[in-house]
Order: C-alpha cells, then structure tokens, then sequence
C-alpha cells in the first residue's frame, strides 16, 4: 500500500520481556506494589512485530483493518483531543505526579536498559493513584489492570491486550480473566519510543510505511475492533505507551484520531488529566450507546430468551422456523450479555451478533437474530445495526424498502425477492463532530440462508434469477441497486401451514438495499466506486467516478455465478485458490495519475475476449460430481454471458480509440444473436428470461455440489462501499472481508451478511 512517507523506526532488536500477569488495582498499596497473579511468565513481543507466543490477527486481517482506516488516521492535537472529547469535570484539576518509582526508573527507560513487567508495575501504581483522585463519591469507579497473559475465555480469536481501564467491580483478577465486554479503555505498552508506530509528522492520511509499523498498527487495530465487537459502542479511547512517551487515541467508525506524542515523565499532567477527565465522563461520552439496556439476569426477558432458544414454536401444532430457533439459540447460549434494542420505540432482544465485520472504520454492520417484544411468541426477526452513509443524496435503507415493498400498478414479478420492512430509524445519542456516519437500525421479518446453502448447480442459478428479478423489481420502482454480492443474496425459507401440513418454498432474497441510488441522480453520489471488489463490473473497477447502469448490474450477477460455480461445482481446474485470487482480488496500479486502484489482468482480459480460463490458461469445463469431464449446463451459462459482455467492452475500446465504427465491425455490423446478447445484457426481464432458459434445459447433475474448493475463511469478499488500494495479493493470503458482516455460524445470516467465521 502506498502512503505517505514516515521517518524509519527500527524498534530496538531485544524489545522482548517475560512478564507474569499483574493486577493493578494497588490504591492503598506502597508504590510499586502489585499483585502478581500467575505464576508463569510467558515471553512476549514488545516490538511492533508480532509475538510466537500471544495469538495474533493474520496478515490478511491486519490487511482489513488498514484498508478500512486508510486516509481516516489523523493527527490531532492534544489540546483539541481534550476539548472535543472530554469534558471539563466542575472540580478543580488536580495535580499529577509520578510516583517515585517510575520516575526512578526514566534513565533506563531513555536507555532502553529496563523490562517492561518493571513498566507495569510502576505504571499502573501511577495511574491507579491519579484515578483515585477521580473517585470521590462517583460510581462507577475504575481501575488499571494488567492481563497480559490471559485472554478472554469467550473470544475465538484468544488475542491479549497489555491491559485496561475497568469498573471496579468488573476487572480481572486471578480467578476471573479479562473480558473483552468489560474493558472500558485499552492500555498497550512497549518499553522504549522506538517502538512507536505513528507519527507527528503527518496531520492527516497518515499510513505507515514500514512492515513493523504495519503490523503494529494492525495489533492496536484488531484490539479496537474487539472492543466494539464485544460491546455495543460508539466510540472508545486506549492509551498508547512507548518508553517515556505516551499518545492517547480515539476511535470510531469515521476513523482514528492520535496526538501527538507527549513524555508523561515530563509532562504527567497531560497523562493524568485524560484519565481523571475520562473517570468522570458518564458512559454515554465514554462512548456506551445510550439505545442498548442489559437485560437482567433471570429476569423476565431472560427467561424469555432462554425459551425461545429452547422452545420450538408451533402454528396449528406444526413445528415452524425450528432452524432459525437452533441459530438464535447459539448466540444465546454462551455466557455473554443478553441487551435490549431500541428502535424508534420498538424493543429487541438480541444475544452475540450472528452475523458481523471485523473492521472499524466504515459501516460496522452487525446483524441479529432478534425477539421483537411486541410479539414475543411470533417469528424471529433480523436486526441490522449499522452506521449509515450521511449526506451525498444517500437514503435510509429503510425508506427504500418501504418503497419497494409498497405495491403499486407495475409488475410485482421481483417484489416478493426483498426483504419485508417492520421498522427502522436513526439512533438518539450526542452528535459527534465532523461525523461522517450516523448510528442507524433496521428490522425485517426475514431471516435468510447463506447463497453458499444452495443444494445443487439449478438451484444456484435459479436463486440468481430471484435476484436478478428482484433488481429489475426495484430499477421499475426508480433504484439501482449497486451492490451485487454473494453476501447480499441470501435463502429464504417460507414456511406456511396449510391444513395442518408444512409447506416450504425456497427462494433468493436481495438484501442491504442502502447503497441503492435513485434513477433520477443522474451523477455519481461519490467519487470512489460502490460495491463490493470481487463482484464489480470491470468497467466501473476502471472508471469509479462513472454511474453504474443495468449492464454493470447484470455483470455484477455473471461475477456471482462464476464466484459460486468455481468453489462449489465439480470442474478439471486444479489450483483454485490461485484462480480466485488472481481473477476476483487481483488490483492493477493507476496509468492515469489517479489514486484508485484498477481491475485486475485475468478479470479484464477474460471479460475482453469473452474466454473464462485459469491462471494458467486452463479453460474451464464444469462436470457431474462424479465425472467432471461429463457435460454441466453452468458451461453454456457462464460462455454465453461472458460472450455478451465481450461484444460491449469490445464496443467501448472501439468509443475510446476513436475509431471509425463502420470500419472495425461496431454494433451495427454485429449478428443478429450478438445483438440479442447485448439486448439480454440491458435488461433485467431478459436476462432473468436468459437464466430460466437454461435453468429449466438438460445438463443439471442432481447432487453436484461440492465442498469448498477454497477454505471458506479465505474467500471473503473485499470491502463494501470503498475500493481496494492495496496491491495485488498472494494467492495464500485469499480474500477477507472488509465491511461485509460475517456470520459466526455457517448455517443461516440475516440480510446484511452471509459468510461463515474464520476458523
């Protein structure tokens, strides 16, 4: 990734130390003292560069967290981080000192001659005396904890921050580990500045250069993204510790903003004022979203919850949704926070996100299987909360889907493909300055399948169709839809009893409708590109300012075919991986000056001449499970459309070179089937008709599915709403997803995400 230049840090070769974990809440304590509270001391990476020892995010996942934040890390200075954020408490600021023994211990920090379990120990003592001031008669009161040998029980990923700032009545000890849920302010720690990551040079955009500040700063980033995912948040602090020299950072879904960074041996008001400010903030300005409640344990929402997990519900004494009941009953089931929802004063009852995005900066989506309380024993809804596009003509979601849900005198072919609005509405909270997203919540009745839950090639493609009918149901209705992808295409399971039988009907649904742009814009809302990577037309990859029409769309469905059919379809290519990489990831660098990123060569070239081929130049052929050299209709499918698009992009090289059309064989001296291939192209009813042509046509072995040809934590697409700028990566890496909610189970997701968790 490109970026601008930072002075060269080379953390010091030995910033390494064993320490056994310490509980810092000495207040009472002579200085210095602590509780050491495991005996074994685990060695540990002080370095930027990451640890053997304490499990860490993969490259691929530092890589999501960059890309989400590039050009939101800004420089902010500490007077304005103060005054913007934190507000003056009416009490007279105390005076900060450092206690004697961290102040002893300043030369050898400087020196880089100390450990870092002697810059806990003293650190902490420090700190836990400055938050003592903060105390008084307020509750909660907090403490400074260190944890850095255990990680949360209840977190897959079993990553372990230095430490915290905790409620009193919350914080580790040495027989209740840290909880990601609990930590109010994270707290990480490297014995010398060298080891610092940021920089002061840069006010705004700033991106590291070097690998180890890359990785550094993708740890910091994965810690914050555990806090928000663990929490419903709207921002959060941690302070950065680098030897002598301290940075306090805020994060939200706009960005980071760092200041510069300060000696807190020389300046400890600094320091200490931010901790005795933020202990005096209520939760809402520490950054606790006001419209979220806990429910309380064993209480009547509890039991209710543990019910419904449990309980199967019936209509006309005929088990109904018993799938989505075993989903809810899984982000119940374990020990985490049960909440309310508030949603324009309808109440939720929700347990862990089902479905979810790692990454900080952008949309944030999650996604619940919720109770709705005002129908406490009916269906299971889908919550989406999320963190809205502000400004640049963007509707709500919701004012979409009430449009499209509205009937009306058109064609209803498509409108039973989308999603069924029950409410929605931006949240109440405090205005955030300079705010780019505003907090904002939906609610549908369906809960959907994964598009990966297809049971055999004709299903496939006949779910597409759905797709494709609900996208021409909505551009009638005056919407484009801009965001074709494999995480928003689910299954839809209708079940309805009919004289005491069960009666099932599977069919696609086209979800997250928020990017949709309203036919009468004629201009681009934005200047860089909507939609998700791998699933965008190569034309709109190659032009992000240009506005997208009905043959990007249907370009977009032909990508999502290819994207499902080379993972799940028997086929004679061998390296997958290689192909998915090269094809769908695959970013080519600017020739035009500009600083986006242009479509991949395989992807271009193979959407030019109209020939699907690997890597290597092995042309696909599709097959039966058990032969995959028998013929599969999903050839001619994926020929005959790659064909279609192969006569417009040769159109357009013909427009851009400006050459004379009755000379090169333009559109006007094409067949009459080419031109029938065009016309499929331009048009969502033909299209669709193109699809159940074949679909309803031999060729469609009956059990053809296969498992994934690609490990499924590899093949997350690539960011919503904002385009790659990274260069080409290697096949090993796969895909991640970026702003695409990932499901923590693989068997069902709402509609704003579908894709299983890593493993």
């Amino acid at each position: 990734m490109g970026g601008n230049r930072v002075p060269h840090h080379r953390c010091a070769p030995d910033c390494t130390a064993t320490h056994p974990q310490v509980e810092l809440d000495d207040i009472g304590r002579d200085e210095g003292d602590a509780i050491k509270t495991h005996s074994i001391s685990t060695s540990r990476a002080v370095s930027p560069t990451l640890s053997q020892q304490t499990p860490q995010p993969s490259k691929i996942i530092q890589l999501q967290y960059r890309l989400s934040m590039e050009g939101r890390i800004i420089l902010c200075p500490y007077s304005e981080m103060m005054n913007r954020y934190l507000p003056i408490p009416p009490r007279p600021v105390p005076h900060f000192q450092l206690t004697t023994g961290l102040r002893d211990m300043m030369d050898d920090l400087r020196r880089n001659q100390t450990t870092e379990v002697n810059m806990y120990e003293h650190l902490t003592t420090t700190l836990n005396r400055w938050l003592k001031l903060a105390d008084a008669d307020k509750k909660p009161k907090f403490r400074v904890v260190i944890s850095g040998n255990k990680s949360d029980p209840d977190d897959w990923t079993k990553q372990r921050i230095d430490g915290g700032v905790y409620e009193d009545d919350e914080k580790p000890t040495e027989d209740h580990p840290p909880k990601w849920e609990a930590l109010e302010l994270g707290i990480e720690v490297k014995r010398h500045h060298s080891c610092d990551f940021f920089s002061d040079e840069y006010q705004k955009g700033y991106s590291p250069n070097s690998e180890v500040s890359k990785s550094a700063l993708g740890q910091a980033m994965s810690y914050s993204s555990l806090v928000f995912f663990h929490q419903h948040r709207t921002h959060h602090f941690s302070i950065l510790i680098f030897g002598t020299k301290a940075r306090i950072v805020r994060w939200d879904r706009a960005g980071l903003l760092f200041t510069n960074a300060f000696d807190y041996f020389d300046e400890p008001q600094k320091l200490g004022e931010f901790l005795w400010r933020y202990a005096q903030m209520d939760s809402v300005d520490r950054g606790h979203d006001p419209t979220v409640t806990r429910v309380v344990a064993k209480g009547d929402e509890d039991t209710l919850m543990d019910t419904r997990a449990k309980v199967s519900r019936k209509v006309e004494k005929v088990v109904v949704d018993d799938e989505i009941r075993k989903l809810f009953d899984e982000t119940v089931s374990t020990h985490g926070p049960r909440h309310i929802l508030r949603v324009q004063g309808k109440k939720f009852l929700v347990g862990k996100p089902h479905t979810y995005t790692t990454v900080l900066a952008g949309r944030g989506t999650r996604g619940y299987i919720a109770i709705d309380l005002d129908d406490p024993k009916g269906p299971f809804v889908f919550l989406k909360d999320t963190w809205r596009v502000v400004g640049e003509g963007l509707d709500e979601e919701g004012k979409v889907l009430l449009d499209l849900n509205s009937p009306d005198e058109q064609d209803q072919r498509g409108r039973k493909y989308i999603p069924t609005l029950v409410c929605h509405g931006d949240l109440e909270g405090r205005s955030v300055p300079m705010r780019t997203h505003q907090h904002y919540r939906l609610v549908v009745k369906e809960v959907g399948l994964p598009i990966s839950n297809f049971r055999n090639g004709r299903e496939m493609v006949t779910l597409i169709s759905h797709g494709v009918a609900a996208h021409g149901y909505g551009y009638k209705k005056g919407y484009m839809h801009r965001d074709i992808s494999a995480g928003n295409l689910l299954i839809f399971v209708r079940q309805d009893v009919v004289n005491g039988q069960l009666k099932e009907e599977r069919h696609g649904l086209l979800t997250d409708w928020e990017l949709a742009k309203k036919l009468a814009d004629k201009g681009p809302r934005q200047l860089e590109r909507t939609g998700t990577w791998q699933f965008l037309a190569v034309d709109i990859l190659n032009n992000p300012s240009k506005p997208v029409e009905v043959w990007h769309e249907m370009e977009s469905w032909f990508h999502l075919t290819l994207w499902l059919a080379v993972q799940y379809l028997p086929h004679n290519v061998q390296n997958v991986a290689v192909f998915m990489s090269e094809f769908f990831d695959d970013a080519a660098k600017p020739d035009d000056g500009s600083t986006h990123q242009k479509c991949g060569t395989l992807k271009r070239t193979s959407m030019e001449t109209g020939r699907i081929r690997s890597a290597a130049g092995t042309r696909f052929k599709f097959g039966a499970q058990d032969d995959p050299f028998v013929p599969h209709a999903i050839n001619k499918v994926l020929a005959q459309l790659a064909r279609a698009f192969s006569y417009r992009y040769q159109e357009q090289e013909l427009l851009r070179t400006n050459a004379e059309p009755w000379l090169e064989g333009d559109v006007a001296d094409l067949t009459p089937a080419q031109l029938k291939a065009l016309e499929n192209i331009d048009d969502q009813v033909r299209f669709e008709e193109l699809l159940l042509e074949y679909i309803n046509g031999p060729g469609w072995p009956e059990n053809d599915k296969t498992a994934p040809q690609v490990s499924l934590s590899e093949r997350e697409p690539f960011p919503s709403s904002y385009p790659i700028r990274g260069s080409k990566r290697p096949p090993s890496d796969g895909t991640a997803d970026l702003d695409v909610p990932q499901p923590k189970h693989p068997a069902v997701a709402g509609p704003s995400g579908s894709r299983p968790k890593r493993g």
